[in-house]
């Protein structure tokens, strides 16, 4: 009966093993895409480069063929407004049209080399190929000026950073003090087998062993079981390509884990050995573990209620992260343009550019959102100041039945706030419409509830979620702001786009695509990049982190509730030859154990007031929930093994 507790707890804690694998998986495919059999990741810049624009494309397909590398660029698909990226091969080679990655139904797309015929050289490349040329290949181009960072596909790499997150360090951290609460149990149940074993005069190492390769047996069985369902799955829904990868994070994490086990069990054996005294005296062999079993209790229940903080945290703001989520994807299809050119070709460019938001604006395609925050300046009782115009608005609030901003009226904004939006709108206005733009200004706030979505002035790749901000909007971006602040604010991204081709074709309508801007002399060109994929890919990685938070709570209340109960266990049985009398003479169970049950329940209220000082008063509710159920574990526990015991006595199996 034991061994089967035993592997069904162990197959739990794999399983949390199993999913924290499945997510390193997902993170490394998304560097290293499996399905095109990825080996490196190399980064160019060739903005110091003796090679000319010209040029730089075909040495690099040059040098491609040459030994037969496979290299991919990751680019903006600029033919659909639907995809978010494509991979244009350099050569000609056996990559398969389309892909998908591990944890996603995206498609990914493998276009010709033609795609990159008016693209900067600039970026990262895939290694699909051979990859046994990569000295080689970064001598010849640093030999030409050309920067080369490489990256290897690595599984330890992606396995390493998650173990450093503090929410992926929780689950881990839960998955050891489940195996020590394992170890505690497998100890408690040899303990009077070691000590007859002892007596018989069987050798100590032989006595270690036997103990160490029952317990690891139980351990790899579990193991198995979980990797060969695990596995299975992966191979049917994900596909083999994803197998090995997926078997190296969770094979290293279970030996990680087992190896963990095998130092605890050593270290608690040796201070729980059976001491001559002990077997002189002829008592309980588990009395031995009745020291470890308490520092275990005790640290497995002030783990839990550390842990639940943080997973009460999570929990209350999931359904926040479900919708900045869906605020990402709003904006899926919405880009930005990326400056590859120095100061003085952006200076040229800016009316260039001013004509270019005047043009998307006409075409409502135009977004504007440039966030002060904190660290700027004092906002009275606003966290934010953004200033918006309409199109922002609406992309960040379609599908919302009801109202979710409310107007504000200048009167009642504070003085000096006034006087700060007026002095921001002179100073970065056109001339002609500085003294009555003020008036034309619009103030909202969003509902309380709702987080809207704001883009930081000076880097729009960064949005802010709150419901805590004032929303200036302006009449018309070209309008509002000068020449200058435009091109300002389109290389921090504050200003975007919608659609990759429609802001393509915007690009050449202006003469800002790369033809164009090599025919006026000018060696950079402005890319196009989307707003949103990194920031899905944060959200996606939060979503984790909730999982993952709530599984360790769950790992840690059920490595606590087992400590609890061995605890109980051996106090029972040394306490065995008291309880049976008095519970013989009419002493009700309550009255047996109170004293035991008061010193547990005192140290357990000192460690829930501890950490309630240590954490924030947002977590009181959360650590005094699961501090209850610790305190009330405490009682019931005892009772039954009391009871237990009393029966064993009667029967005379104790």
């Amino acid at each position: 009966m034991y061994k089967r507790i035993i592997v069904v707890v162990s197959c739990a804690l794999f399983s949390l093993l199993a999913l924290l694998a499945f997510i390193i998986t997902d993170l490394y495919d998304r560097d290293f895409p499996q399905a095109i059999g990825v080996k490196n990741r190399i980064t160019l810049d060739f903005s110091e480069s003796n090679l000319p624009f010209t040029e730089s494309l075909a040495t690099l397909q040059k040098l491609d063929a040459r030994w037969d590398m496979g290299l991919v660029k990751i680019a903006p698909d600029l033919t659909s407004d639907g995809d978010r990226q494509i991979f244009a091969a350099l050569n000609d080679g056996d990559l398969t049209d389309q892909f998908t990655w591990f944890g996603s139904d995206d498609v990914g797309k493998i276009v010709g080399k033609e795609r990159l015929e008016t693209s900067y050289p600039d970026g990262f490349y895939l290694v699909t190929g051979d990859n046994t040329h990569s000295d080689a290949f970064k001598k010849e181009l640093t030999h030409k000026g050309v920067k080369v960072g490489y990256e290897d596909a690595s599984i330890f790499e992606s396995l390493k950073f998650v173990l450093w997150e503090r929410g992926f360090a929780a689950a881990v951290l839960s998955a050891f003090t489940l195996i020590i609460t394992l170890a505690l149990f497998w100890l408690s149940l040899k303990a009077r087998d070691r000590a007859l074993r002892v007596l018989g005069g069987v050798p100590t190492m032989r006595i270690q062993l036997q103990d160490f390769s029952g317990f690891l047996g139980l351990l790899f069985v579990s193991a198995g079981i979980i990797t060969f369902i695990a596995t299975g799955y992966v191979s049917v829904f994900h596909g083999s390509v994803y197998v090995g990868p997926y078997l190296k994070a969770l094979i290293t994490l279970q030996l990680f884990v087992i190896a963990v086990s095998i130092m605890t069990v050593l270290i608690m054996s040796t201070f729980s050995w059976p001491s001559a005294t002990m077997l002189g005296t002829r008592q309980p062999a588990v009395k031995s573990l009745r020291s470890v079993s308490s520092v275990i209790q005790a640290l497995t229940f002030l783990l839990v209620i550390s842990a639940a903080g943080p997973a009460w945290s999570a929990y209350k703001h999931s359904s926040a992260m479900a919708d900045e989520m869906a605020q990402w994807k709003q904006l899926a299809d919405q880009v930005t343009i990326e400056f590859a050119t120095d100061i003085g070709d952006m200076d040229i460019m800016e009316p260039w550019i001013a004509e270019l938001v005047k043009g998307a604006e006409a075409r409502d395609a135009a977004s504007l959102s440039y966030t002060y925050i904190p660290e700027m300046a004092n906002f009275r009782e606003y966290a934010f100041v953004s200033f918006v115009n309409q199109r922002w608005l609406d992309l960040v609030t379609k599908n919302k039945n009801e109202p979710v901003v409310t107007p504000i009226l200048k009167k009642d904004l504070p003085d000096d706030m006034t006087k700060m939006i007026q002095e921001e709108i002179e100073i970065l206005s056109r001339e002609e419409r500085s003294e009555d733009l003020l008036e034309q200004l619009q103030f909202l706030r969003p509902v309380e509830g709702f987080w809207i979505p704001i883009a930081q002035g000076g880097g729009g790749e960064r949005l802010h979620f709150s419901d805590n901000v004032l929303l200036v909007v302006v009449p018309t971006i070209y309008e509002t702001y000068n020449d200058s602040a435009l091109t300002s604010m389109n290389s921090s991204k504050n200003i975007i786009f919608t659609g990759v081709s429609s802001t393509q074709k915007l690009l050449e309508e202006h003469q800002l695509d790369v033809h164009s801007l090599r025919k006026q002399g000018i060696q950079g060109e402005l890319n196009i990049v989307y707003i949103a994929e990194e920031g899905i890919m944060q959200a996606q990685f939060a979503t984790y982190i909730v999982w993952l938070q709530f599984l360790a709570l769950i790992a840690l209340i059920v490595a606590f509730t087992v400590s609890t109960a061995i605890r109980a266990l051996i106090t029972a049985r040394l306490q065995a030859k008291r309880d049976f009398p008095l519970r013989v003479a009419g002493r009700s169970w309550i009255r047996i154990i109170q004293s035991r049950v008061a010193k547990e329940i005192l140290i357990g209220v000192i460690l829930m007031g501890v950490v309630l000082l240590l954490v924030s008063s947002d977590f009181n509710i959360a650590v005094s929930v699961v501090a209850i159920y610790g305190l009330l574990a405490v009682p019931l526990s005892h009772l039954f093994a009391t009871r237990w015991c009393f029966n064993g006595v009667s029967r005379r199996r104790i």
